[in-house]
């Protein structure tokens, strides 16, 4: 007898990747609304205290290792969960309450193009003239963001809203740099989830020093709680999932392409749901970051597309094998 014919569904790397930047990029004006019913770090604090729990989880059932073993590790976590998950994230959630999310969004693509110089003194790398004007444009992209819309009062909320995003930002691209001198061979479904919980802890304890208090749930709108569903449970555990898979899949190189579709979905669905106008200076200020987003990582970029391609290709012959 011949083998059974087994039919599996595949999901090109691509799409995928497309999906998870619409995923993560529909959170933005999530935040945008849970901010303004919800305390910013308390909200935060839900968020990851309850998507670290669901990651570690996963771990525990897909990787061969949970706990630190040495105190690298431990350093890891700590890094991860400070720089990437609490002080980002703080940021962010703060900045959110002064600015829409489309606004945030664009202006955390910046992330990139900061780590690429904080890597010189970090990590001893070298950068070209290209990576000078990259970093220029995408800060003159944020300086084109934090102008005002009507009036003085304007300006200084929006300056407020995207310089605390800004700071949220350089935070992220610092511990995402640092974490390279220290990352050992815990498991990243492991590390990120305990990064998680210590990030969580972090928002925690910011909200209690910022004398946040919890609203009364009855007085929560419908679209506030769903809101808060879809950042803790879709955007932020099952954001993550989808990220480990494709991470595992096609590389941690090739899923930064994420980071160009994220503002694109926040806006247009701040556009199309939320019914808000995307005014011509964040136009200008996006393609201002985007601009150099594209010059500091043209060779990521570059290497990341082709690996997508030859990943699908041969996906896709071995997906027709096992068809046969």
């Amino acid at each position: 007898m011949g083998a059974p014919n087994t039919f599996r569904f595949h999901i090109p790397a691509g799409l995928a990747i497309i999906g998870l930047g619409l995923l993560w990029g529909a959170g933005f004006p999530a935040i945008d609304i849970v901010v303004s019913q919800l305390p910013p770090l308390g909200a935060a604090g839900i968020r990851y205290a309850v998507s670290g729990c669901i990651v570690l989880g996963y771990a525990r059932l897909t990787t061969d290792r949970l706990r630190p073993e040495t105190t690298r590790e431990l350093l890891s976590i700590s890094i991860v969960g400070g720089f990437m998950f609490g002080g980002y994230q703080a940021g962010l959630y703060l900045g959110t309450q002064h600015i829409t999310g489309a606004v945030a969004s664009v202006v955390t693509t910046m992330s990139p193009v900061v780590a690429a110089l904080v890597a010189v003194p970090i990590l001893g790398e070298s950068r070209g003239l290209p990576d000078v004007i990259g970093f220029c444009l995408g800060i003159s992209g944020v300086v084109v963001l934090s102008q005002p819309s009507v009036g003085t009062t304007s300006l200084s909320s929006t300056a407020l809203g995207v310089g605390l995003v800004f700071l949220g930002t350089i935070l992220f691209a610092v511990g995402s740099v640092t974490i390279q001198l220290f990352d050992e061979g815990l498991p990243m479904e492991a590390l990120q989830g305990w990064a998680m919980l210590v990030g969580a802890t972090l928002l925690f304890c910011g909200s209690f020093l910022r004398g946040e208090s919890v609203p009364d749930v009855q007085s929560l709108s419908p679209v506030a709680v769903v809101s808060l569903v879809y950042i803790t449970l879709v955007a932020g555990a099952g954001g993550y999932l989808l990220y480990f898979r494709l991470v595992r899949e096609v590389g941690a190189t090739e899923t930064t392409l994420v980071a160009y579709l994220e503002p694109v979905a926040a806006t247009v669905v701040s556009v199309l749901l939320l019914g808000q106008t995307i005014s011509m200076t964040t136009v200008v200020g996006f393609v201002a970051v985007a601009a150099g987003f594209t010059l500091v990582s043209r060779s990521t970029m570059r290497q990341a597309i082709v690996s997508l391609r030859e990943t699908d290709s041969s996906a896709h012959t071995d997906h027709e094998v096992r068809s046969d």
